[in-house]
């Protein structure tokens, strides 16, 4: 993956509030890229996520109103995008960025979200 090209042309979509971290979400021509900076502001991760992994949870699980990670990875356990729990919980936060899904409460220590139908 070249870095480079990766972050050159991105659009800014949005700011998802997580339970401990704010997100901000990116859009690349064939990619998401979710940016989560540390709370000092010095440093910070970002996770690439492919447009067709998204399409891929919205059409498992679009229409449901409240739905946790693992339910999601439950759903989607044979896409070649979403390795681990982690990467469907950055999908979902990029979802939660363009306004295809939110943040609807907390069931114990999981995020609920309600993800909309359609195609990214």
């Amino acid at each position: 993956m070249n870095h480079r090209n990766l972050l050159s042309n991105l659009h800014y979509c949005g700011l998802v509030r997580g339970s401990r971290r704010n997100y901000h979400v990116f859009e690349g021509p064939q990619f998401f890229v979710v940016l989560s900076p540390r709370p000092g502001g010095h440093g910070g991760n970002y996770h690439v996520i492919e447009r067709q992994a998204l399409n891929y949870i919205l059409s498992r699980v679009g229409g449901n109103r409240s739905i946790t990670t693992k339910e999601v990875r439950d759903a989607c356990r044979r896409s070649k995008f979403l390795q681990d729990r982690f990467a469907v919980l950055n999908a979902l936060y990029a979802l939660a960025g363009i306004k295809k899904a939110r943040i609807t409460s907390m069931r114990g220590q999981s995020l609920v979200f309600s993800v909309s139908k359609g195609a990214v």
